[in-house]
């Protein structure tokens, strides 16, 4: 039986949250843009109706805060960007002193900056964890009572603008300020609250989302398991009826002549495509059988791949060479390099027009590594199946079975390899096998 995939882990879980919340952080950014150079405007319109030393120095320090914090939110955004934390945290340390000296040279908690907290509270909750957020929210009412003592202890006598009437208050008894930061209080404790909700909601909903995705990738995974175990079954039963029919007739051709005879050897030529096609199904069906490993001259094993399409190339009219400048020689198995080689062969074969002429280049790469190249000049590879050409049943020919591919770039990866198909100048597919010529990091068996 299969091994149902693991459940999503919790830093799997943060990380989609946090890229979730880091689009949100970006456009909260850009009205952030727009939304502090108004605000300063407002702030600018305070200090020119009421040009006292304190509001001076403090449209001073608002105007030093708005500059550092672009730059460090800047560095934060493109020197920090993995660890959101780092942002949010920055945004709750920056945006409290803001928010305090704006609300402050506006007039305090009767100014019409005010409502700024509330709005900034509910978004604050969404970037930071519950309990920070919970300390924001106890900031902010702290601020608000702060304000609401200095209106009525009258400390700062010009705490309102001319513009809005000036002075430590503005019309308002005792009681209207208590109820202002009463009602302020509760506004912040409440969009605390429900941001804080919403952002477990979400949280629940990223979770139901990839616990959903888990168990339709286990459910596809024990039906991928049960089909290519049921396939492999399949093949290998008729592998032997395969072999009983390709015997008898054999015998029967030793006693007819003619155009039954010939017959005859066309019906046993399919039979031998078949039993490739159910092997390839069986070595695709089944693990990579563990490497036996030789340390060979790979020029050898490149020249008994030549020799061994001898007979293909002339049926096809088309030449075949090796060239092997340098002998190289490399650890692998040389029984599963070869059928990787003869897979690449026989596909260029096959795709050359007649008189043209298949390379087979071995080259020394720089390191411990080795590239054979097989070239041809046929059509090359489509461009709507380039990027899938390696997938299993994936086939540009009429009658092949799609897993040629799949299974050499399986075997070269099994060698800590690899394999590629490129586009050749001029015209043409270059299939490129790149082996390291040391012993391949998978678990390996000596050859007897």
């Amino acid at each position: 039986m299969s091994t149902p995939p693991a459940s999503p882990t919790p830093r799997g879980l943060e990380q989609v949250q946090r890229e979730a919340f880091t689009r949100l952080y970006g456009r909260v950014a850009k009205i952030r843009l727009v939304a502090v150079p108004v605000m300063l405007l407002v702030v600018l319109w305070a200090f020119l109706s009421e040009m006292s030393a304190w509001r001076r120095w403090a449209f001073l320090g608002l105007l030093v805060m708005a500059f550092v914090g672009y730059l460090l939110e800047l560095y934060a955004f493109s020197r920090k960007r993995e660890d959101l934390r780092f942002s949010f945290l920055f945004t709750v340390a920056y945006t409290a002193p803001f928010l305090s000296g704006l609300v402050l040279m506006t007039g305090g908690v009767q100014g019409p900056m005010t409502p700024l907290l509330v709005v900034v509270g509910f978004f604050i909750t969404f970037f930071v964890e519950r309990r920070t957020a919970w300390a924001f929210a106890v900031m902010q009412i702290l601020i608000v009572w702060g304000f609401t003592w200095l209106s009525l202890d009258q400390t700062i006598p010009d705490l309102v603008p001319t513009g809005l009437g000036g002075g430590a208050r503005v019309g308002t008894s005792d009681n209207l300020l208590f109820a202002i930061a009463g009602v302020l209080t509760f506004l912040l404790l409440w969009v605390t609250g429900v941001g804080t909700t919403l952002r477990g909601v979400f949280r629940s909903m990223v979770t139901d989302a990839l616990d959903a995705r888990d168990e339709v990738l286990r459910i596809h995974t024990e039906n991928l398991n049960s089909l290519t175990t049921m396939s492999g079954e399949i093949a290998h039963e008729l592998k032997n009826p395969l072999a009983s029919v390709k015997g008898l007739s054999a015998m029967i051709a030793r006693d007819v002549e003619g155009k039954p005879a010939e017959r005859l050897a066309v019906l046993r030529r399919e039979v031998d495509r078949m039993q490739e096609i159910l092997e390839g199904f069986l070595n695709f069906s089944r693990p990579l059988m563990p490497l036996h490993v030789k340390h060979i001259p790979l020029q050898d094993l490149c020249r008994q791949v030549v020799e061994l399409h001898e007979g293909m190339a002339s049926q096809h009219s088309v030449a075949l060479r090796l060239f092997a400048e340098h002998p190289v020689a490399a650890w692998c198995d040389p029984r599963k390099v070869k059928q990787v080689l003869i897979n690449l062969v026989q596909n260029a074969l096959e795709a050359s027009p007649r008189g043209g002429m298949v390379e087979l280049v071995l080259l020394r790469k720089a390191g411990d590594t080795v590239q054979v190249e097989v070239r041809d000049r046929g059509p090359g590879v489509a461009g709507e199946v380039r990027s899938r050409v390696f997938e299993p049943g994936v086939t540009t020919k009429p009658k092949g079975s799609g897993l040629g591919l799949s299974i050499a770039r399986a075997l070269a990866r099994q060698h800590g390899g690899e394999l590629t198909l490129c586009s050749r100048e001029g015209g043409g597919c270059v299939a490129e096998l790149v082996m390291p010529t040391g012993a391949p990091p998978q678990k390996t068996e000596a050859a007897a």
